[in-house]
């Protein structure tokens, strides 16, 4: 049960803030609410609390008047702190005093609306030092749920699209009817599209002599490898996208996954000779920002991979999208127009546990996902986008 709305300040908020630093995909998802507010408040002072990799997906964003970075932390592991001992307590202690700055600055913005899209302890005790009256989070735990002065309750979050959830926060402060069927244009995520981001991909696309809508971007990253369809497996569905659709093959990928990229990469090229096609069908692209791997991803035919990050930036670019899945629930995270976005997913065994390690130890939920299911899914999205 949700807890009694604060008196004030509830319907007309002069200055709002969004708190939602990360994920990728999170921040994306979370233009519902900057959208959803700017509408029913376009007077209103609306930020956001961002993590610095946010940057390249909210500066400029249309609905925001400001966006505020929370100071980055670099962990570093024991070996590295007892080599430099001094370095690492004179860094902690600057970031310390980062951190006490930045909280001040927050508090001195006089925010009257807090929302707290993710609710971690950090968050938790930020959206209370703003003291703002109406400071709106999900019912987590008892060691942060008093920071907030509204909780939803959550449970059904894994049954929505990620962008209409979140739009629960926003309970105290929009019609319900709003809430309940929200316009399309607030479910759809924002991302720059400007210029120069086009031409670093259109440049790229004459070199490598690809015509739009003739390629496939697989993206077979994550950040969590449970999360990962198999490498072996990727090969083998761009084998088979190159020798029956005729479709050329580009490999998308972010900072630090090029050697983990290159290696699928040169085994689809072995696989390519072996079948009498030229290794060449296979590209790798530079290291693309996030708006230019968007404006990549809505050239090609659709993009393919993982639910990871570059899925939700290939949806915000306006590209076709077949989203892989094993641990993690399809829905949440599927763009709800079927014609350009779905999900392919066993439905039998050990599946959507939606955890970071496998419990029975055998991956079976993405190892025993086959390329023909994930093929006959990007015919169907094939079909659809046809139409």
């Amino acid at each position: 049960m949700n807890l009694p709305r604060p008196t004030v300040p509830s319907k007309n908020p002069q200055k709002i803030l969004i708190i939602l630093p990360r994920q990728l995909g999170d921040i994306l998802l979370g233009s519902s609410l900057a959208f959803a507010l700017r509408e029913q408040f376009p007077n209103a002072h609306i930020a956001w609390l961002s993590h610095p990799m946010g940057r390249q997906l909210l500066t400029g964003h249309p609905a925001l008047d400001k966006i505020h970075f929370h100071p980055l932390w670099k962990s570093k592991d024991w070996k590295s702190i007892l080599r430099a001992p001094f370095g690492y307590a004179r860094d902690a202690l600057k970031h310390a005093l980062a951190e006490i700055a930045f909280v001040r600055m927050m508090r001195s913005e006089e925010f009257d609306t807090v929302v707290d899209s993710i609710c971690t302890p950090r968050t938790a005790l930020l959206a209370w030092f703003t003291g703002a009256g109406l400071r709106s989070g999900i019912r987590t735990r008892w060691n942060r749920n008093w920071a907030y002065t509204w909780l939803c309750s959550g449970e059904k979050w894994f049954e929505q699209y990620a962008a209409r959830a979140r739009l629960d926060l926003l309970e105290p402060l929009l019609p319900a009817e709003k809430i309940q069927n929200p316009p399309q244009r607030w479910l759809n995520s924002w991302i720059p599209a400007l210029p120069q981001f086009s031409d670093k991909v259109i440049h790229w696309l004459r070199q490598a002599e690809l015509t739009d809508s003739k390629f496939i971007v697989l993206s077979p990253t994550h950040r969590r490898p449970l999360r990962r369809w198999p490498n072996a497996a990727y090969v083998e569905l761009a084998l088979k996208i190159v020798t029956e659709f005729g479709y050329e093959i580009v490999w998308i990928w972010g900072p630090g996954e090029l050697e983990f990229v290159q290696n699928i990469h040169e085994q689809l090229k072995t696989r390519l000779i072996e079948a009498g096609q030229s290794p060449s069908r296979s590209h790798m692209p530079p290291l693309f920002n996030l708006p230019e791997a968007a404006e990549l991803s809505k050239r090609s035919q659709m993009w393919i991979g993982n639910s990871n990050g570059l899925s939700h930036v290939a949806m915000a670019g306006g590209a076709s999208t077949l989203q892989i899945h094993g641990p993690t629930t399809a829905a949440p995270w599927t763009h709800p127009d079927s014609s350009k976005h779905i999900a392919v997913q066993r439905n039998i065994g050990c599946v959507r546990c939606e955890s970071n390690s496998c419990k029975i130890e055998t991956h079976e939920c993405l190892v025993k996902l086959s390329v023909d299911e994930v093929f006959a899914a990007a015919v169907a999205l094939r079909t659809a986008s046809l139409h």
